[in-house]
């Protein structure tokens, strides 16, 4: 710790005080890195330390890079569906009845599709088998 002397003027009191600060805790660590550290311990020690810090700050680094990747590909899906908005804004009715219809069409395909699926998942069981007979 560091002894500053400053006066400070009270009322009723024109002396000077002393009092401490400490000092700043990331400079009272760089200073302990660079003169080595007082309990002993070795260079190998603060090798592996650092090393460790690295791996984490890369990792940080790389997940702060797929966070912004992540972002960037929703910012285009948002892009697509802004446009395709607009293009079925333009469409005459007529058009918008048909892909209206194109759409049905579509969905009773995949929810077809999804039954049958799900059927095979049941004889493959894939889920487990919730239902066991009682052994007579």
């Amino acid at each position: 710790m560091k002894k500053v002397t400053k006066s400070i003027k009270r009322e009723g009191s024109p002396s000077d005080e002393e009092y401490t600060l400490e000092e700043d805790p990331i400079e009272f660590e760089l200073e302990k890195m660079e003169r080595g550290s007082s309990n002993g311990e070795s260079e190998e020690e603060s090798q592996r330390d650092q090393k460790q810090a690295d791996s984490i700050i890369d990792d940080m680094v790389e997940q702060n890079d797929q966070e912004q990747e992540a972002a960037g590909e929703q910012d285009v899906e948002r892009e697509n569906d802004l446009r395709k908005m607009y293009e079925l804004s333009l469409l005459p009715p007529a058009a918008i009845a048909a892909q209206i219809q194109q759409m049905e069409k579509e969905i009773y395909e995949l929810s077809q599709w999804e039954a049958r699926e799900l059927i095979r998942s049941k004889h493959l069981r894939i889920f487990g088998n919730c239902r066991r007979r009682a052994n007579k």
